[in-house]
């Protein structure tokens, strides 16, 4: 990202002012299941999701990253497909923002660059309604990076999350119109904590943070009823505050830079993008989250894993609660606050609660 010295606060609160989007009023009830069963996974996004449009298109980038994949394996969106066993549908594109361009060729969030290489706006202006929507896939949008990091200054970034939230929001809107039954919006994670950056000055640094904050708040504020909101920001933190728990010893460093090295104790693989075991994690927490019934540490409740009016699952609730936990009776006492909430609102019932609640006690978390 280009980034100045600027006051924190001002930017973020020009910026949150900036979007100047209707936030839906009212709410989902305790929608639909996570589940019926899923028929394929359809991925929107940039370099953290392409699968190698950008290589079969450009033959960049080269080895050591492996088959256009930006890291040295696979990426998320092929191992969640793979834990579902369904078909994967990956029209991400490295450098893409979500307008019309691609920071790749020079393009922007308004205009193509130099060869028309594609934002996630003009693939999905391709796509439908040509395409037609299936209403048991899950569609997947993750991008709004590469719109950020042209924010040089407080009305910059004010206009960029602007921008970006309102293509986001344009584009789930029309898949719902075309009859999407389950969309999934991931946030953007805090790169702030990325290698490329670790050494910058802590304002800058605070600058990131608090930018990310303000894209994703706007982000969640504007997304209409029905959609699932995921918390990549704080997962990804606990990813590197705790990455003994994922069974990784190294958050700080670049794998590509490092060889011989245990590519499976790595997070990151390049400044910013994570390695493929790191991408297996995610895909994990992803799977979790829309998993048709609430497992916990491997025990599976069998209570409906519901979309609630706030954008999560009752999974996201707890995983949550886990990454908040100083300690096992901690989590266990925060699982039950969360179902007894559930089950006055009408949303679980006791049986359910106690589902719940014992896979938590069972479950080696923290």
């Amino acid at each position: 990202m280009v980034i100045m010295k600027r006051k924190v606060v001002g930017w973020v609160l020009a910026a949150l002012a900036a979007t100047v989007l209707t936030a839906p009023t009212g709410a989902a009830s305790a929608a639909a299941q996570a589940g019926p069963s899923i028929s394929q996974v359809v991925v929107l996004g940039d370099s953290f999701s392409d699968n190698g449009n950008l290589y079969a298109l450009t033959g960049g980038p080269p080895p050591p990253y492996w088959q256009g994949r930006i890291s040295n394996g696979r990426v998320w969106a092929e191992y969640l497909a793979q834990r579902l066993e369904v078909p994967l549908r990956d029209f991400a594109w490295a450098g893409a923002t979500t307008g019309v361009g691609n920071i790749v060729d020079g393009g922007t969030v308004d205009e193509l660059g130099a060869f028309g290489l594609p934002g996630m706006t003009t693939v999905f202006q391709n796509l439908f309604p040509a395409s037609p929507v299936d209403p048991e896939a899950i569609y997947i949008l993750w991008v709004g990076a590469n719109d950020l990091r042209s924010a040089t200054d407080q009305a910059a970034g004010a206009v960029a999350i602007g921008k970006a939230v309102t293509n986001l929001v344009t584009m789930v809107g029309t898949l719902q119109y075309l009859g999407a039954t389950r969309i999934l919006v991931l946030n953007l994670q805090d790169f702030a904590k990325a290698p490329a950056f670790l050494q910058e000055d802590p304002l800058i640094l605070q600058f990131m943070t608090q930018g990310t904050l303000a894209f994703n708040q706007a982000l969640k504020a504007n997304l209409p009823p029905g959609v699932h909101y995921f918390d990549t920001f704080s997962r990804f933190s606990d990813f590197i505050a705790d990455p003994e728990d994922y069974g990784l010893s190294n958050v700080t460093d670049q794998l590509i830079l490092t060889p011989g090295a245990d590519p499976n104790e790595y997070f990151f693989w390049d400044g910013v993008h994570p390695t493929t075991a790191a991408h297996g994690i995610i895909a994990n927490a992803l799977y979790q989250s829309i998993a048709p019934t609430v497992i916990i540490g491997g025990n599976d409740s069998g209570v409906p894993n519901l979309l609630l009016d706030t954008g999560s699952t009752i999974s996201d609730l707890i995983a949550l609660a886990a990454i908040d936990a100083k300690n096992h009776g901690q989590f266990v006492r925060s699982v039950a606050s969360i179902t007894n909430e559930l089950m006055k609102s009408g949303v679980i019932s006791g049986r359910q609660k106690g589902a719940i609640q014992s896979c938590a006690a069972q479950a080696m978390i923290p």
